[in-house]
């Protein structure tokens, strides 16, 4: 995705057959801010889109569908790794739309937008706040590190299944009820 939008930048910049040197360039601001704004136009607008669509080069298309669906698989990881529950929830509201369009995501057709119902407006203000700021946690506590807590639980429970079936205890119940014997006689006798 990143790689894609430097492409376009640097041909908007007329560079793109040139090698990079080690050496960074400076651009005045406003120069910047042009390149910036016909990238936009030539790239990623709906107008661009629309051209690309009626052009006779099929890869220019896919590439500005690519470029404009994929933005918000990169928006929504970049903003659940922030914790910044607020853009995940713009994400979430067009996605809402995006998989009543699309067969074979019947839980996320019904399910994502019964929670993006709820958390903005069905719930009581306070309920709200305190299911939203709840989602996300960062389980080393460092900042840019957060993950959904059902990820979180499906992670740790892949871990006990792994442990216990790869050492044999949990596929083993005779020894499971042993070891509930002796402990339930270590009770008794202590």
């Amino acid at each position: 995705m990143e790689a894609t939008l430097y492409y376009c930048l640097r041909v908007v910049m007329k560079t793109q057959f040139k090698n990079l040197s080690e050496e960074r360039q400076t651009i005045p601001t406003a120069r910047w801010n042009a390149i910036i704004d016909e990238c936009y136009n030539r790239f990623c607008s709906p107008k661009a889109r629309r051209a690309a669509a009626k052009g006779n080069c099929p890869k220019l298309n896919n590439t500005l569908i690519l470029l404009h669906d994929f933005s918000f698989v990169v928006e929504a990881k970049r903003s659940m790794s922030a914790g910044d529950i607020g853009r995940l929830m713009n994400v979430w509201k067009k996605w809402c739309l995006m998989t009543q369009a699309l067969t074979g995501l019947t839980n996320y057709s019904s399910y994502l937008p019964r929670m993006v119902l709820l958390l903005t407006e069905i719930l009581p203000q306070a309920m709200r706040k305190y299911l939203s700021h709840n989602l996300l946690f960062s389980p080393t506590g460092q900042s840019n590190h957060f993950v959904a807590k059902d990820y979180w639980l499906e992670i740790q429970n892949y871990r006990l299944k792994f442990f216990h079936n790869k050492t044999g205890n949990g596929t083993k119940s005779h020894k499971n009820k042993l070891d509930k014997k002796s402990l339930e006689n270590v009770h008794a006798n202590g």
